[in-house]
């Protein structure tokens, strides 16, 4: 019996590229939505696209309010051992999302005239009219597509969330260059390009959704106000994140045509593009892990929540730093690439250093919110994202071309007021500074173990008998002990044999309650529900006996895991 948590980092890893590429899939849309209009358009076109980007920013704004919010209630849930309870979250989620979807993508198609004075200018306005009004048009998918991204990954399933982002990232540039050259669309086409690839992946996304044994499946139910309150309060920090990036492009375009005019803002457009590709990293480094770190909180597991945030953070600055470097050796021909002569090479650095000193914000971000601190994940997400960007950018429009380091200097300006908040919190309430802000109690009153077993039956027969130690630590009766121990062995000997062939190890942890205890035996191998075979015969009589034994007996197929739970 020993402890590893090799199993975490398995998972995590496993998880971070497919989610990754599921992030790129949307990004990777502005970006050559960029690319390829500047290509046929020249710097107004790009210019165009870079001031539409707010609405496209908005439907994603409605759509992560609603899906992260339920996404996070429901991994909660699951860790908590209320699966129910997490399925209802999903239900609401679809529920909540077509509702938020017709009423806002109807009110913006009926107001995209006035949205486009507002957001263009005097010879922009008309290619930002048709470009927003045909997002509207489509947009209730854009807002949909949440869903199933976000509970994919609850389930384990990134891979297909990042086919599906895949062939819609394949298909938006496809359409995008038909439409525009071919067929010769305008701008138009590169908005309706974007509207069909994201009906397609949406499709895809619920298929593969709906086709899950084990996971969430829709069933109407009426919404409560408190469930409501749960989700937006929990899903804030993603909304937040998208409307004040929505803001944030406004606001910067307005100031890089206060320090250079059209050259300016087409620039931005350039790097903010390029920022919006990073997102993949950014974003997608700290998403891999938010369903496990919502799954380890409601677990009431910190020693599993503060290893995965180690690795994102370590994750996290390798790739950006790849990211970094690949862009200050093409600095001086990403403008070429857009379709544009203006020298980024300066800009291309600040960005780099940014995206690195970003990443870490990110990562914290996306912690906080895991663990049901949003009022911290949004005081970053507001200050990196907007208050601070904006207000450096403000300052330092004297400097002209020099300007581009407001992409780096709000990034560890956030990252300094942050961690001094966090450890001031800290130290008030438990006397002592920290990032985590986890309830450790359980631990360091003993009444929690985690531990890892090997998959053979003398490994499991020690761990059984070493359980006992912690048991009568922890004041458990006899009988509890015995129900502990019994379920240890039979659980794991025939979860070894039947599901992972005597090979690999298994996660244990006990847990210390008022009322009793919770066991969690979490493995790998393939789908396998011991507690469905209870009445098959003498090779299932431990099986059944633990049933009778124990107060209730679940299992879950959450993270692409087996996870039994025993409750004592």
């Amino acid at each position: 019996m020993y402890s590893d948590q090799k199993l975490l980092a398995r998972i995590y890893f496993r998880a971070l590229l497919p989610n990754m590429a599921a992030i790129l899939g949307g990004t990777v849309n502005v970006l050559f939505d960029g690319i390829l209009v500047g290509r046929k358009m020249g710097d107004l076109g790009i210019a165009s696209v870079n001031q539409s980007l707010a609405v496209y920013l908005l439907l994603c704004t409605a759509g992560s309010l609603i899906a992260s919010g339920a996404f996070a209630e429901s991994a909660a849930a699951l860790g908590a051992n209320r699966t129910k309870e997490a399925g209802r979250y999903y239900s609401l989620a679809l529920e909540l999302s077509l509702a938020a979807g017709l009423l806002l993508c109807g009110l913006g198609y009926l107001l995209s005239g006035p949205i486009a004075a507002a957001l263009g200018s005097e010879d922009s306005f008309r290619m930002v009219e048709t470009y927003i009004r045909i997002t509207f048009a489509g947009g209730i998918f854009k807002i949909l597509l949440y869903v199933p991204f976000f509970y994919l990954r609850l389930e384990g399933r990134t891979g297909q969330s990042a086919c599906a982002m895949g062939v819609m990232t394949a298909l938006n540039i496809l359409l995008d260059y038909v439409f525009l050259f071919p067929l010769d669309l305008g701008i138009g086409g590169a908005a309706w390009a974007s509207v069909l690839a994201t009906v397609v992946a949406c499709a895809m996304s619920f298929y593969f959704l709906a086709r899950s044994r084990d996971g969430v499946h829709f069933r109407p139910v009426r919404p409560k106000a408190g469930e409501i309150v749960k989700i937006l309060r929990s899903g804030s920090p993603m909304a937040a994140n998208n409307l004040c990036s929505s803001l944030r492009i406004v606001l910067l375009n307005g100031i890089m045509n206060l320090v250079g005019g059209s050259a300016m803002v087409a620039a931005f457009a350039v790097t903010n593009s390029l920022n919006e590709f990073s997102i993949c990293i950014q974003n997608g480094v700290p998403q891999a892990g938010s369903a496990m770190l919502g799954i380890y909180q409601g677990e009431q597991d910190p020693l599993s929540v503060k290893k995965l945030l180690k690795l994102q953070l370590k994750s996290g600055v390798l790739l950006s730093g790849i990211f970094a470097a690949g862009l200050l050796l093409a600095g001086n021909r990403i403008g070429l690439l857009f379709g544009s002569g203006a020298d980024l090479r300066f800009a291309c650095a600040c960005l780099a250093v940014g995206v690195i000193f970003g990443t870490c914000n990110s990562v914290m971000t996306y912690y906080y919110y895991a663990v049901m601190k949003p009022g911290m994940a949004n005081m970053i997400t507001v200050l990196r994202v907007l208050v601070v960007t904006v207000a450096l950018a403000w300052l330092f429009r004297p400097l002209k071309e020099q300007i581009w380091i407001f992409y780096w200097v709000s990034e560890l300006v956030t990252a300094g007021l942050c961690t001094a908040v966090a450890a001031f919190c800290t130290k008030v309430r438990n006397g002592k500074a920290s990032l985590y802000m986890l309830d450790e109690t359980a631990y360091q009153e003993g009444r929690c173990i985690n531990f890892t077993v090997a998959c053979n039956s003398g490994a499991i027969c020690e761990a059984s008998e070493k359980i006992q130690d912690f048991c009568q630590f922890n004041a458990f009766t006899e009988e509890q002990t015995m129900t502990i121990s019994l379920a240890l062995e039979e659980l794991m000997v025939i979860t070894s044999e039947k599901s992972m062939n005597g090979r690999g190890s298994m996660d244990v942890r006990l847990l210390r309650t008022e009322e009793g205890g919770i066991l969690r035996i979490r493995s790998e191998g393939k789908r396998y529900n011991s507690l469905e075979y209870a009445e098959e015969g003498i090779e299932y009589l431990g099986v059944k006996m633990i049933m009778k034994m124990a107060k209730r007996t679940e299992y879950q197929n959450t993270l692409g895991l087996n996870t039994l739970i025993v409750v004592i």
